[in-house]
């Protein structure tokens, strides 16, 4: 049925066909148009895979309309022609103003329509259990994912996905589809093998070839294209990006998006999901409020950054964005990566995550920052955060203390850990391997800690925030006691260190190793096996802890 629009191509004025039909370069240029008509119809069928609505009906049959029309002025002095002549233009004007005005003039309408999914809290009521903190950044993980994917067979086939954060069987994953690296290695190519996922969670985890012949893949070609597939079926819907999902037990799938427009193909409406087995070619359709639990990614990327753009700039509307700019905020822009990254909360569920700052360029300092649901599009904007250093004055504070190594920062990302605004900050050198973990705190950039071992970095930011934000009372005292204990020096070990003496002890019936600098307390120095000691310490649950207060009892 799409392709009789072609028959629109033919010159329309009937003038013109009363006099020209007897010759024969008119019927040949009538011809030449239609088959212009059906190659222009199938690129937005077959190639572009267009929606069959009214909108785009109307906003790509005016555009077709207006060039057919412009053709026939060729035949100025035939009755008739102004009146095509105009057609051809008023449609090219009515094209300019829905592609270029009309955006602009439905500003209000993004904001209401994100506000309606938006709740504004202070904070996060519960601090995130670091055991499900992604500190496995996704250019280590792309770094080694490629290494894994060299000892394929033929591996100058395959080419790497996207790769996309996701939970499965109750831990984080970094997961990248295989994909062809063009048309020639598709034909040659059977299936991709599968795909490669590697342990967001723990760094020193390889990453995994997960062995899955699959067919239908958004590299393939003809009716093998993943979004091919689905479009043969479901024609009327509009189809958005493509996200590879496995569930817990491995098996792969494509989730693909549909949804319809509002305001003219200017704001996306999700609706619901296809989920495509690329094994086999099954679509399985899915409603918002029904979406397996598997599923992290419903809501796409450049979806949640066009809402989370909405949110901060036209809240009043489109002319504030031009003049006063009053209570304008707006996402962290950053360099060749998305503007919202994935963040897991305490409940597993994945977030679309970015800080906000003032119009104002050049900012360090973030006004809240958001949190939208993958799944449902609910967006929570946190306003207690207002102050605190946005992600980029992370980076900088990251990549200064490692300036001799001249290590860069990932892509930093917020969390409540133990009550305080963190910023998780990988480091990598310049082959992309990571090297050192940070943790900075976005109320004073002066409290971080740093490591290449997961656990010794979280406990260290315990001491941290322990020590150094002591009339702090957001610190959870089941993070980080202060005890008191006191008893006899059973064993003793000293270390000279630049400028300073580090003394480790323990005490009889106990089985921690406190620890003490020369710096703090002089007189640590003079400590010896059967001594009696009185100590309080910072409890951060690890075997070796630092000492906050020594008394020696002989000494006294």
């Amino acid at each position: 049925m799409l392709y009789l629009f072609a028959l629109l191509a033919l010159t329309l004025n009937p003038f013109v066909w009363i006099a020209y039909y007897k010759k024969r370069s008119f019927i040949y240029f009538q011809i030449f148009r239609v088959t212009f008509g059906l190659f222009f119809l199938f690129i937005l069928d077959y190639i572009q895979l267009i929606d069959y609505s009214t909108e785009a009906l109307i906003k790509f049959g005016l555009l077709y309309m207006a060039f057919f029309f412009l053709c026939d002025l060729i035949y100025p002095h035939v009755k008739g022609y102004f009146i095509f002549g105009s057609l051809a233009i008023l449609f090219l004007l009515i094209s300019a103003y829905l592609q270029f005005v009309y955006p602009y003039t439905i500003a209000n309408d993004k904001y209401e329509f994100v506000v309606k999914k938006t709740t504004v809290a202070s904070r996060e009521k519960e601090s995130m259990d670091e055991k499900h903190i992604a500190v496995v950044p996704e250019s280590y993980a792309r770094y080694r994912s490629e290494k894994k994917l060299g000892e394929l067979a033929h591996s100058s086939y395959y080419d790497l996905g996207d790769s996309t954060l996701q939970k499965i069987d109750g831990e984080l994953f970094w997961v990248t589809p295989i994909e062809y690296t063009g048309f020639f290695k598709w034909t040659k190519g059977k299936d991709v093998p599968g795909y490669i996922k590697m342990s967001a969670e723990d760094e020193n985890k390889d990453a995994v070839l997960v062995k899955a012949a699959m067919k239908y893949v958004p590299s393939a070609y003809f009716q093998e294209d993943l979004k091919r597939l689905v479009r043969s079926k479901y024609k009327h819907t509009i189809l958005l990006e493509a996200s590879f999902e496995p569930d817990d037990q491995d098996n792969p799938y494509y989730v693909l998006p549909y949804g319809d427009y509002n305001k003219f193909r200017q704001m996306v409406d999700i609706k619901g999901i296809y989920v495509v087995n690329p094994q086999t070619g099954d679509i399985q359709n899915y409603l918002l409020n029904n979406i397996p639990e598997y599923i992290d990614h419903v809501i796409p990327t450049s979806v949640a950054e066009d809402w989370n753009e909405w949110y901060g700039k036209y809240v009043h509307g489109f002319w504030n964005t031009i003049f006063s700019k009053e209570d304008i905020i707006s996402p962290t822009k950053w360099e060749d990566i998305n503007e919202v990254n994935g963040v897991f909360n305490k409940d597993l569920q994945l977030n679309w995550f970015t800080d906000f700052t003032r119009s104002k360029s050049g900012s360090g300092s973030m006004v809240g920052y958001s949190m939208m649901n993958a799944r449902t599009g609910k967006l929570t904007f946190y306003t207690d955060a207002n102050g605190s250093l946005n992600g980029k004055a992370a980076i900088n504070v990251a990549e200064k203390t490692f300036r001799a190594e001249k290590y860069e920062a990932g892509t930093p990302l917020l969390y409540t850990i133990y009550g305080q605004f963190t910023w998780v900050v990988p480091l990598m050198d310049s082959n992309s391997v990571l090297r050192e973990m940070m943790l900075v705190n976005a109320k004073d950039e002066k409290i971080y800690s740093h490591s290449n071992a997961k656990a010794k970095l979280f406990n260290d930011y315990k001491y941290a925030l322990a020590t150094q934000l002591k009339d702090d009372k957001s610190i959870p005292t089941d993070i980080a006691n202060k005890k008191k204990t006191a008893g006899k020096i059973s064993y003793v070990y000293k270390a000279e260190e630049t400028n300073s003496t580090m003394v480790k002890f323990m005490l009889s019936g106990q089985n921690k190793i406190f620890q003490v600098s020369s710096t703090d307390f002089p007189y640590s120095i003079f400590i010896e096996k059967g001594m009696n000691v009185s100590i309080d310490y910072i409890d951060t649950e690890e075997l070796v802890v630092s000492v906050d207060s020594l008394t020696i009892e002989s000494l006294q």
